[in-house]
């Protein structure tokens, strides 16, 4: 190869990587991808030197798709109940109706070594206090693999664990056991150090104060409470929680100060660097971001050193090969994403901020100008990735973003003053009462002004569309090409036009029910022309309010089955992504029936919000265009209190476009006589399970097909063998399911195809 060819191999070779990354995701097979490595690694050594640049990119897309392959199917376990026992590797998050979750490493199933960590839920009403970071468990447990992406914009969850080395998931606690560990394990004793350093700044700067010390030193952004991680969101500014970029570099900066001032040569910075940037990133936890960001900075500094100065482009695209091929499962997280666009845009915008800070006197005014453009640079190359995972655009982030990005710099700086500190009491206390002062006046500024109505424009989901419209505007901004004035400006206002339009909302014309896949729970989505009616919001999670906020849809009403977690659970992560709860309907006497009081709380809050909430029984109707939902069961004054919220679980017949589907909840089959109407489609009641949906039942409705929402493909085939010949679409199979209905008929569009 060319001198020239050399110098720029790095900036495609790192993007046939990920391309490979990303190839090699979609296969479980290695053994032609290890075949295709060998030959382009023959092609790179032995063609001739002005081939050899295109064997090396060879080489490099065969390797991304090997690294690809690798670590997105590992070798995984049987499902089944084992005997586990592990070391709690970070803080134990609780969340509603008394649910508990977990990441384990160190695990062993019956005695076998698994690889690979495992995320841990269950439920308890009691509180277990002695589950803390760096303790070992023992329990017995059901083994479960996390699903990927099996809904519309749904979240991939599977991947996201593969990102912090979690392959499985556990669910249960029989016969738990906590106890000191046995053995040295390096997550559970680095977690415990972590869980020390945060209970110590909490009890010497107090609760508040010790809470954001924790999360913006050590990235624990999980203790920071969802109201707030809200507030920074609408501002533009959530990027200060997750201890990143900024955050190294306001260490580095603190340790060059100090370097500086103890005239040390520059081989020894570097190697101080090196050493205390991963101490710093073990101590986060490993996290991505802090990596990221530290290996750009020695990168940078040996440059320096090696008087080898490498231009940005080189620099991002050097970090980004040497990452991917560290961790390939990081190329889909959207922290990745985030950091190299966010970097992309900096340097794209580098000239721009140069040529404008020349025309500016005074260093002051100059280096104003110069952060503004760079953070305008930053902010545009992350439009897209920002729209495409939150789809929400904070309407005040070029203006707050500077300002708040100083303010907090000075905050971050006391609070590691008050790190170091913490040996010595007395110095801590001294620093405890004004960092508490300054750190409640940000926050009670950021949450009134994080409050403020407007302050977010929430969009639909961009496409390819969006994507070429930002492409324009960062073309009209380019300073590496002379483009006329003329032809900046209308790529600018072209770029921006393609930008509006494509994010502007679809108006909807036809009738389809969305059956999500969410585990043994359930939630859909109803869409009738412009009506959108949400039944059932799933367990705790956020697959309903992910779907609703990509299509920019606000529901017109929320019918709930009844109020179980599995059911209703889902209605806290729709209030935390800003979904509008308008009028919700529950059945007669839900509230009175055996369920957790977490949920009593939630409606008397919902009430309080102006949610208005209404019950249905039998006889009620409610309007739809093309058709009607008539509810069945249950009916006034057949209902007692205190009973199983199953037994009346509200169950209406939907007439769709003259087909009549049946929606049945989780009622038990000795109820199942009073709604047992013959219908087209048939929801399953309970799961599958099999006290419910009787033989008797189904000679009486005589569907055409069934819809099941449920987690194990046994149960599907269970169910399957009891109802014979009738098609059963089960979201362990299918993943959401998708019924269209047209003029007398449906049909049925699984969102994965086996």
């Amino acid at each position: 190869m060319t001198p020239r060819q050399r110098g720029w191999l790095l900036p495609p070779a790192s993007a046939v990587l990920v391309a490979g990354v990303f190839l090699g995701r979609m296969t479980d097979r290695p053994v032609f991808p290890v075949c295709a490595l060998v030959l382009a690694l023959a092609a790179a050594l032995l063609l001739s030197s002005r081939l050899r640049f295109t064997a090396c990119l060879a080489v490099c897309l065969s390797l991304g798709v090997c690294a690809g392959c690798l670590a997105f199917h590992p070798v995984l376990p049987a499902e089944n109940e084992y005997d586990v026992r592990g070391v709690i590797s970070d803080e134990v998050t609780t969340g509603s109706f008394g649910q508990y979750r977990l990441y384990l490493s160190d695990i062993t199933l019956d005695g076998r070594r698994l690889s690979g960590g495992a995320y841990w839920t269950f439920y308890d009403d009691e509180t277990q206090s002695l589950l803390l970071p760096g303790k070992e468990v023992s329990f017995r447990a059901s083994l479960y693999y996390p699903r990927g992406a099996v809904n519309p914009e749904g979240y991939n969850f599977r991947e996201s664990l593969l990102q912090r080395g979690v392959t499985v998931c556990l669910y249960g606690k029989d016969g738990l056991d906590i106890h000191e560990a046995a053995s040295f394990s390096f997550s559970g004793a680095v977690a415990s150090v972590r869980h020390r350093i945060s209970v110590s700044l909490m009890e010497t700067l107090g609760d508040e104060t010790g809470t954001y010390a924790s999360a913006l030193l050590l990235s624990m952004r999980s203790l920071i409470p969802s109201e707030d991680r809200r507030a920074f969101a609408n501002l533009g500014i959530a990027h200060i929680l997750s201890v990143s970029g900024f955050h190294v570099g306001l260490l580095i900066g603190a340790l060059a100060a100090l370097f500086r001032l103890l005239r040390l040569r520059q081989g020894v910075r570097i190697g101080l660097y090196a050493v205390i940037l991963f101490g710093y990133a073990v101590l986060c936890g490993m996290n991505q971001p802090v990596i990221r960001a530290s290996l750009l900075l020695l990168l940078t500094a040996e440059g320096r050193v090696l008087n080898r100065p490498r231009s940005g482009l080189h620099l991002l695209c050097g970090v980004l090969f040497i990452m991917t091929l560290l961790s390939p499962v990081q190329v889909t997280s959207a922290s990745f994403v985030l950091s190299f666009c966010a970097m992309a845009g900096i340097i794209w915008f580098t000239p721009v901020a140069r040529h404008a800070g020349s025309r500016i006197r005074g260093k002051i005014p100059r280096a104003v100008v110069i952060s503004l453009v760079l953070t305008f640079g930053a902010q545009l190359g992350l439009l897209f990735p920002e729209l495409l995972f939150f789809q929400r655009l904070p309407l005040l982030i070029f203006l707050i973003n500077l300002p708040a990005t100083l303010v907090f710099s000075f905050l971050i700086s006391l609070f590691w003053l008050a790190a170091l500190f913490l040996p010595v009491p007395g110095l801590t206390m001294l620093l405890s009462g004004p960092l508490s002062a300054v750190t409640g006046l940000l926050l009670s500024g950021v949450r009134r002004l994080g409050s403020m109505p407007g302050l977010t424009l929430w969009i639909r989901m961009p496409n390819a569309l969006t994507a070429a419209g930002v492409i324009l505007v960062f073309l009209g901004f380019c300073a590496y090409v002379r483009f006329h004035r003329c032809l900046r400006a209308g790529l600018l206002a072209a770029g921006a036009a393609v930008i509006v339009i494509s994010l502007l909302p679809v108006p909807h014309t036809t009738t389809e029910y969305i059956q999500f896949s969410v585990g043994n729970a359930d939630a859909a989505v109803l869409r009738d022309q412009n009506v959108t009616w949400v039944i059932d919001a799933g367990e705790n999670d956020a697959t309903v309010s992910s779907y609703l906020r990509a299509r920019r849809l606000t529901p017109d009403a929320v019918i709930l089955t009844h109020l179980h977690a599995d059911h209703a659970g889902g209605l806290l992560s729709m209030i935390d992504d800003g979904i509008p709860i308008r009028l919700l309907y529950l059945p007669e006497g839900a509230e009175s029936q055996d369920i957790h009081p977490d949920f009593l709380a939630l409606l008397t809050d919902l009430r309080a919000s102006g949610t208005e909430i209404r019950t249905l029984s039998r006889g009620d109707v409610l309007p739809l265009p093309s058709g009607m939902l008539t509810v069945l069961w249950p009916e006034d004054g057949k209902t007692r209190p205190g009973q199983d919220a199953n037994n009346y679980s509200l169950v209406s017949r939907l007439t769709l476009n003259g087909t009549v589907f049946l929606q049945t909840g989780d009622i038990a089959g000795s109820y199942e006589h009073y709604c047992a109407v013959p219908a087209d489609l048939l929801k399953a009641s309970h799961h599958g399970s099999a006290s419910s949906t009787t033989d008797s039942f189904l000679y009486a409705v005589s569907p055409a097909a069934v819809l099941l929402s449920c987690r194990r493909d046994s149960r599907l085939q269970a169910f399957r063998e009891r109802v014979g010949d009738i098609p059963v679409y089960g979201t362990p199979e299918c993943g959401a399911v998708t019924v269209r209905f047209e003029k007398d008929s449906f049909s049925v569009v699984p969102f994965v195809n086996r």
